[in-house]
């Protein structure tokens, strides 16, 4: 099963930010969308979502994601946004649970027991369990970062699009969250059309968190492809500069760490 963007080009109104996009994603692949801010990450999820208006084609299977029908591409696509948007008054096992939406015949009372499962396991993966009770205001950022990522996995699809999961998140849920996606690629997971290789596609803005998780790397710039290729042959010194316009990797180098 492979994710297809041909020509694909997206707006705001007269702002074009994505220009004439060609990727292929193969069944279980890593791959990690970087670039600087404004330069088409978070659109480019979206729009392999099939969550936005788009010139150009983006296939799943060889169907069109903005011809299925959206609780089939549920089925195989979920996205955990940015943390920002207004959420309702849900607790957080309610939130965790609407991630089983797209595989129930309903809402809350025709969830099974399978479904129900699932977002307690979510719950517990991300360490929320604790919370579940509890209403998203009454979260910290990095709380309601970790609900919003169990939600995600429990939403048992085949292809991640994770948009800079490891926001508010501190260092040792950084280094679980990477430890819970590595071991979750090596999977499958099943759909309506069988057995399929999981694969993630993540904007991180931490490269030692990207590098730790995908293979592949996607660098986007002023709304097209820059480079793209394996993230040990992509992540060097020299495009890094050329991405991100300063040097990246003395930037690095001048950090203060602990030895």
């Amino acid at each position: 099963m492979e994710l297809i963007l041909k020509n694909v080009s997206a707006s705001y109104g007269n702002n074009k930010v994505l220009d004439d996009i060609n990727l292929t994603i193969g069944e279980g692949e890593t791959v990690f969308i970087g670039g600087r801010n404004g330069s088409g990450k978070t659109t480019l999820l979206r729009v392999m979502s099939g969550l936005m208006a788009h010139e150009g084609s983006v296939t799943v299977d060889g169907e069109d994601v903005l011809k299925m029908k959206r609780r089939n591409v549920a089925r195989l696509i979920a996205l955990m946004p940015q943390t920002g948007e207004t959420y309702f008054q849900y607790t957080v096992y309610q939130t965790v649970l609407l991630g089983r939406y797209a595989r129930s015949k309903g809402v809350f009372g025709n969830f099974n027991e399978e479904d129900r499962e699932a977002a307690k396991e979510a719950m517990k993966t991300c360490g929320v369990y604790e919370y579940r009770d509890r209403l998203l205001n009454e979260l910290s950022g990095g709380q309601l970062q970790r609900v919003l990522l169990a939600r995600t996995f429990a939403q048992g699809t085949p292809f991640l699009f994770l948009d800079e999961p490891g926001s508010n998140l501190d260092i040792k849920y950084r280094a679980e969250l990477c430890d819970y996606l590595c071991k979750w690629a090596e999977n499958k997971t099943s759909t309506p059309f069988g057995d399929v290789k999981n694969t993630v596609v993540a904007v991180f803005h931490d490269l030692a968190q990207a590098r730790s998780v995908c293979s592949r790397t996607v660098f986007l710039k002023d709304g097209k492809v820059f480079a793209d290729g394996p993230s040990s042959e992509v992540i060097t010194p020299g495009c890094l500069e050329s991405v991100y316009d300063f040097d990246v990797a003395g930037y690095i180098d001048r950090q203060v760490i602990i030895r």
